[in-house]
């Protein structure tokens, strides 16, 4: 594909799609698989967001973006982890230490993200297809 011709959806759903891969490697801390879920989620979001030519602020606060989401008409699929836990993440546990929080398993986190991708994915598809 041309990148020049790639729509910020489609650019959104590649930088999605490295994170999503990165869940997936070996050793890596419970902070930076907790970042690259919420990095994933928020990406994927946010490409459903341009897709739908929804602006939107520069934030990690997922529950801002699916209040976008939810005011457009479409919702977002339902996860083994809320997406709302996965706010903390972005910021908090890049600058901090993670200390007795109840971290999710890193199998729902990659469900969720999993979850998410398919779901959005489809509707970016079927929005691209509409006359």
């Amino acid at each position: 594909m041309n990148v020049s011709r790639m729509s910020q959806a489609q650019v959104l759903l590649i930088k999605a799609a490295e994170d999503e891969k990165t869940l997936r490697a070996n050793g890596l801390s419970d902070s930076i698989v907790g970042f690259h879920a919420q990095q994933a989620a928020e990406k994927l979001i946010k490409a459903l967001l341009s897709q739908l030519n929804i602006p939107y602020e520069r934030t990690h606060d997922l529950g801002r973006l699916q209040s976008l989401v939810a005011a457009a008409g479409e919702s977002l699929p339902a996860t083994p982890v809320l997406l709302s836990e996965l706010n903390d993440y972005a910021v908090a546990y890049r600058y901090d230490l993670l200390f007795q929080v109840a971290v999710p398993d890193r199998s729902e986190l990659m469900e969720t993200v999993r979850l998410m991708r398919e779901s959005i994915e489809a509707r970016i598809t079927a929005l691209s297809a509409a006359p």
